[in-house]
């Protein structure tokens, strides 16, 4: 998906907060061997559960693809994702990733078919997904907490995004895999959903201590690149 919104002259992303709609799809694996973390961030369950998304922005403040493979994990109180892979087909997107909340956002192309997107880049395939609903029942998500955690110089810094929409069983199955991600232990995930229609909402990002707690006059990534950089 081309990114058809004009971001503001300057960093070359806009503001937070990011407002959007669209499609998610989430599934649950197990890879081979335990995933790494960063200090501070404790796994939620094993370390060789990997969960993979692939999003579809179509209205709001940017509109593009997105897929990322990420371990569920809990920062203090806080639970969310700590992506080992992310990937996107927006440079607004990329670097308002990156210089807002610190997620580590790579180019990539996506290629729909009926059933199915490869997700690619100048070195090849990163991943080839079957992708659909697969149950029709639907339950309204009023509201669920989206955290991320990211990094950004030696700051923790933290994305408390919502979701709202549509929950239902999904696929989100592996058709092709590249060595470039965790290795799993099977093509099919254990637990696959989708959330659709739904509606995203990110913030500006919050610098957080080793227990996930905001430190005093820090407020986080409001706008603009990292000064550091």
């Amino acid at each position: 998906m081309t990114d058809r919104t004009e971001p503001p002259a300057g960093p070359g992303f806009p503001a937070p907060p990011w407002r959007a709609r669209g499609s998610l799809w989430l599934s649950l694996f197990r890879t081979r061997a335990p995933l790494p973390l960063p200090t501070g961030l404790t796994p939620l369950g094993s370390r060789r559960l990997l969960a993979v998304l692939l999003v579809r922005y179509t209205e709001g403040t940017l509109r593009y693809d997105e897929f990322a493979v990420a371990s569920p994990v809990r920062s203090g109180r806080h639970v969310g994702l700590h992506c080992h892979g992310i990937w996107v087909d927006s440079e607004a997107s990329l670097r308002g990733g990156r210089d807002l909340w610190g997620i580590p956002k790579e180019p990539a192309r996506f290629s729909w078919s009926a059933d199915s997107v490869r997700v690619s880049d100048d070195a090849g395939t990163i991943a080839a997904l079957r992708v659909g609903p697969h149950g029709r029942w639907r339950v309204p998500v009023p509201y669920a907490p989206g955290h991320v955690f990211g990094r950004i110089g030696a700051d923790r810094v933290q994305l408390a995004g919502r979701l709202s929409g549509r929950l239902r069983t999904g696929r989100l199955g592996a058709l092709e895999w590249s060595g470039r991600l965790p290795e799993l232990r099977r093509a099919e995930p254990f637990c696959a959903l989708a959330l659709s229609p739904a509606r995203f909402f990110f913030p500006a990002g919050t610098v957080v201590d080793s227990r996930g707690g905001p430190l005093p006059g820090r407020p986080g990534r409001a706008t603009g690149p990292d000064p550091r950089a």
